[in-house]
């Protein structure tokens, strides 16, 4: 049965009047006139709705919901001012009355179909029966767009914007509404895929959102407190905005990387938190002890990250004394310093006072628990390396819980003889490394008035007997000597060579400027005389590769004259393992007749049987190979011409020959005549960009000739090299249909775009003149048929006559 209309629009006019202007500015408490929606969804929950629906119209909004059907204490409620059955209630969110008139900044008359009850409301207060809906399921709001100071068009696009921007996060703290439709299809969704805590997925369209939830009651409040973590690909992160919670996100931020929300009571407009309210400020502690919970909970379940903790308020200067959230601030910080919550490098927790931080990611790996305890003396950990990606975290862990940084410097000051000793090789190998990337704290002093690194002092150079010493003395002398080759006996204190072998530690050690016994000897009598005779199939690898460490140490070592000598001989000696470029095959080789491997010689030379390619494994001396004679890049053999440009190639009695311009009719290149017989496009274009073009000169030029030495009375000839006669007789060159031709086959512009347009190479190689091919283009015809007719005056004597005779008269038309 419904309520008594009457009876109740007569109650109101007596409680408010018949002049109910005043009641006008009840639908101005919000900032933003949409802010009704909110009210409509916190009633649909209350009134223990699941599904809820807003269908927007040119001149009305609809709202549907599932929940329970209004009695007529509803129905006073929502014709009342700060009236409802639930207005006792500290943790009412639906209260009807002054939230529900906030419908009145688009509407005059709304009207509320719900079980028993048909009515519309009119002057805010006063009700009237309409003709019921009939079957209608649920409740069903009509909002008709009636306000005498907001057009239809308007309201429309207004509440439209509004609906558009819901998103998902709306219904995280909600407990019955799991399905919220805003119109145009677009549905916003809440289900909970798990209990303890709570795992809520929240999504819009494509829009997915997961969050962890974890609630606490409260004594004499009928909501929980509760706060939620935003989950992204398994693990918790911090959000980026995070408004106290009461339901629906407020206007007071709590500077937090986490969701607060509890039934704090609210400012009548429910846009923001009074601070210093008592029960606000109980509320504030209850969620402190929650966080705490949390923690603790995180922690045992390996959940607890450095991201988690970055979320934690860090920032004291937002969190002063009495503030709401200073409860959660100390509690934080309180069970931080005491309890094993901290990550810890390599796996667990610790609290405060058992940990170290270092921001150098180096030193976070040199120093595990057992170095940092003999160091310190206690145990002690490196916190998570994550730490460092969190500033703020950091400046908090440090300044806040005095958590100490070991730095570089410090940990050189700190290092004993006797803790190094205790170390394994494999640890002083990456302690090397440490210092060769902390320049500092080993170099020597540079001014006057700047201090050697300090670690010059230090006794960090282990020695083959396993003594650590200092690398130089009081005057800055090295006492140490790096390690000789492999047999090499000497009674100098050497580095270790377990350590001094290792790619890691060797940067330093000659960085440091360590010094090694002379090799020079010992490599001219005894290493190099082993390889004569020498096949690949009798090498030792590991020999070879002392070997050739000792000849790379002869040659850092040695003086300029003993140098030179020593490269000498070793371009003598085949005691490099080639790989034969056509056949992959391996033989012992002297430096010069190798080349460097790269992609570009390896396609210029692929599948040449006298081409070889220094192996693969001497990389690490491919600068001092270099100097040796093992080449980088195609040989070009010629003679050097003089200061004007002469190439003199033949001075006998009665006959003198000389090329000019840097002229060598005698030049030639590596392997140029396998790569112009065996073209593949990528072969041609660096013959033509590499190789020919640079070296026009040495293509074709002039030879001047003459019997007098002064070149008197002298002659000159046009004459092709060795390189030019190659170039021009074989078809290596790309036409414009991709098939190779022979250079007076085409023009410049024939070439690729990829191919240096050097006019100076094609006139060397008689390439056609551009003309010819344009002439060709133009008249459709390939550039062969105008070679042809080039081959035959007949043929073009017979065309021109056919072009110079009278046409022939038209046939007349019938």
């Amino acid at each position: 049965m419904p309520a008594d209309y009457e009876k109740i629009r007569e109650e109101n006019i007596a409680r408010y009047g018949w002049d109910t202007a005043v009641l006008d500015l009840l639908g101005q408490l919000y900032s933003e006139r949409t802010h009704f929606i909110f009210e409509l969804i916190q009633n649909a929950e209350d009134a223990g709705a699941t599904e809820l629906a807003f269908s927007l119209f040119p001149d009305r909004l609809e709202v549907r919901h599932d929940g329970r059907p209004f009695t007529e204490a509803d129905v006073r409620g929502v014709c009342g001012v700060g009236q409802s059955g639930k207005s006792l209630e500290f943790t009412a969110i639906g209260k009807f009355g002054i939230g529900f008139k906030s419908v009145y900044a688009y509407t005059k008359s709304p009207r509320i179909y719900s079980g028993d009850e048909a009515f519309g409301i009119e002057s805010y207060v006063r009700p009237f029966a309409v003709p019921p809906v009939r079957d209608l399921p649920g409740t069903l709001f009509v909002f008709p767009f009636d306000h005498d100071a907001v057009p239809e068009a308007t309201a429309s696009a207004e509440i439209g914007t509004a609906l558009d921007a819901l998103r998902p996060g709306i219904l995280l703290f909600l407990t019955n509404i799991g399905r919220l439709s805003v119109g145009e299809g677009a549905v916003l969704t809440r289900s909970v895929v798990a209990d303890t805590p709570r795992r809520v997925r929240l999504a819009r369209g494509r829009r997915i959102e997961e969050w962890l939830v974890w609630s606490r009651r409260v004594e004499g409040v009928g909501r929980p407190v509760e706060v939620a973590f935003l989950v992204q690909d398994g693990r918790i992160v911090g959000c980026d905005r995070s408004p106290l919670t009461v339901v629906f996100p407020t206007e007071k931020e709590t500077f937090l990387g986490f969701l607060v929300q509890g039934p704090y009571r609210t400012t009548p407009a429910r846009d923001n938190v009074p601070e210093h309210d008592p029960a606000n400020q109980a509320l504030a502690r209850e969620t402190a002890a929650l966080l705490v919970g949390v923690l603790r909970s995180l922690r045992d379940d390996g959940l607890l990250s450095a991201a988690v903790l970055a979320a934690m308020p860090l920032d004291a200067s937002r969190f002063p004394a009495g503030s709401l959230l200073e409860p959660v601030w100390a509690a934080v910080r309180e069970v931080l310093a005491s309890e094993a919550l901290i990550p810890v490098a390599g796996g667990g927790y610790a609290a405060a006072g058992s940990l170290r931080l270092a921001q150098d990611a180096e030193l976070r790996g040199l120093l595990g628990p057992d170095q940092l305890g003999a160091l310190y003396g206690e145990p002690v950990s490196f916190a998570d390396e994550a730490v460092a990606s969190y500033p703020a975290l950091w400046r908090y862990l440090h300044d806040e819980l005095g958590i100490d940084e070991v730095t570089a410097p410090g940990l050189v000051a700190d290092l004993t003889g006797e803790f190094l000793r205790a170390q394994p090789d494999e640890w002083i190998v990456s302690f090397y490394g440490f210092l060769f990337a902390h320049a500092a704290l080993w170099r020597a002093a540079r001014f006057d008035d700047e201090p050697p690194g300090a670690a010059r002092a230090a006794p960090i150079i282990r020695l083959e007997d396993g003594a650590q010493v200092a690398p130089f003395d009081a005057d800055g002398r090295p006492v140490v000597y790096l390690p000789g080759a492999a047999g090499l006996v000497t009674s100098l204190p050497t580095v270790r060579r377990a350590v001094a072998d290792s790619p890691v530690a060797r940067p330093f050690l000659e960085a440091l400027g360590l010094a090694r016994p002379d090799v020079m000897a010992e490599v001219l009598e005894l290493i190099l005389p082993r390889y004569d005779g020498l096949e690949v199939a009798e090498l030792d690898p590991a020999r070879h590769a002392a070997d050739l460490e000792a000849v790379m140490l002869a040659l850092e070592d040695a003086a300029a004259g003993p140098r030179a000598e020593l490269l000498d001989r070793l371009r003598q000696t085949t005691f490099l393992i080639g790989e034969n470029a056509a056949t992959g095959e391996q033989r012992l080789m002297p430096p010069p007749g190798l080349y460097q491997r790269s992609r570009e010689l390896e396609s210029y030379f692929d599948g040449n049987p006298a081409a070889w390619f220094a192996a693969d494994g001497y990389g690490p001396w491919l600068a001092q190979l270099r100097g040796m004679g093992v080449r980088q890049a195609v040989e070009v053999r010629a003679r050097t011409p003089d200061a004007l440009g002469y190439v003199v190639t033949v001075v006998e009695f009665g006959r003198n020959e000389r090329g000019l311009d840097g002229f060598d009719p005698e030049a030639s290149i590596d392997g140029l005549e396998f790569a112009l017989r065996h073209p593949s496009h990528v072969r041609s274009e660096y013959v033509w960009n590499v190789l020919l073009a640079p070296n026009r000169r040495l293509v074709a030029g002039a030879v001047e000739r003459s019997v007098m030495p002064s070149f008197s009375d002298s002659s000159r000839e046009r004459r092709e090299s060795s390189i030019g006669s190659l170039a021009e007789d074989e078809a290596w060159l790309p036409g414009r249909d991709g098939a190779f031709r022979r250079p007076a086959e085409l023009s410049l512009d024939d070439l690729p775009p990829t191919y240096t347009p050097d006019e100076g190479l094609a006139e060397a190689l008689h390439m056609m003149q551009p003309v010819v091919g344009e002439a060709a283009r133009r008249l459709g015809i390939p550039v062969q048929v105008l070679w042809g007719l080039g081959a035959r005056p007949d043929l073009v004597a017979l065309i021109e006559r056919e072009l110079e005779a009278p046409a022939a008269p038209a046939a007349p038309a019938d």
